[in-house]
């Protein structure tokens, strides 16, 4: 047999293990302990407020960019920063402003999308329409703000993966979420795109039960001046 006919028998054999593995796994109830706990925790707050690095990362393409930002939580109301990009939500519509343009573009939300850049699901995620497994607990290199600067720490940590229910309506076929053992925090979510992209959220500083005024979440025109506004509803 052939050298390339081998590789293509170990590739197609490979891809039928992964798949079967995908299919094996069910709702660990190890990582919904964890993953109960976590969400408990965030809820229990007033509000949250946090700073991240936002990572796009394509190996086959050779494209990695990252992006430092804030995000703020109050129930199902989020407003997150990036750099020329502000996102926020009143839990009803949400507002996307790119600031190189000038322009705000309205949406209704929705409420079964799953979105690297909306942070009031990146902790209950789990609930509904996934299935999950506890990867292990494993000492993991995490991101943190010291002093102002983002630092690496090694942490002891628990990896739990998940799946979708129905992959096919999915665009992505794994989200892996790395959460701190001390503090029961997320410290990562990792979104894993059939492209073979990869969206890398890592919190690097948690503020619990921050003061937020509720226009925080809202479109008000005086932050936003002379902005073209595209309403998509």
């Amino acid at each position: 047999m052939k050298l390339t006919k081998l590789f293509s028998v170990a590739a197609i054999m490979l891809g039928i293990g992964l798949q079967a593995s995908a299919q094996d796994v069910t709702h660990d109830p190890k990582a919904k302990k964890i993953m109960d706990e976590v969400c408990d925790k965030v809820q229990s707050y007033s509000t949250l407020r946090g700073a991240f690095d936002y990572t796009m990362e394509n190996k086959a393409e050779k494209i990695t960019n990252t992006y430092s930002g804030y995000m703020f939580v109050k129930g199902t109301k989020y407003k997150m920063i990036l750099p020329g990009t502000e996102i926020f939500s009143d839990g009803t519509a949400i507002w996307t402003y790119q600031k190189d343009v000038n322009e705000i573009t309205i949406n209704e939300v929705n409420k079964d999308e799953e979105s690297a850049l909306n942070p009031t699901k990146m902790f209950d995620i789990y609930k509904k329409g996934f299935k999950y497994k506890l990867e292990g607990e494993k000492q993991v290199a995490v991101k943190v703000k010291e002093n102002g600067k983002t630092v690496t720490k090694t942490k002891n940590c628990y990896v739990i993966n998940l799946y979708p229910e129905k992959p096919g309506e999915k665009k992505f076929h794994t989200v892996k979420i790395t959460i701190v053992k001390e503090t029961m925090q997320v410290a990562s979510v990792v979104y894993m795109e059939k492209s073979g992209t990869n969206f890398t959220i890592d919190i690097t500083e948690y503020t619990p039960n921050a003061t937020m005024a509720d226009n925080l979440f809202t479109y008000v025109e005086s932050r936003y001046p002379g902005a073209e506004i595209n309403d998509m509803r």
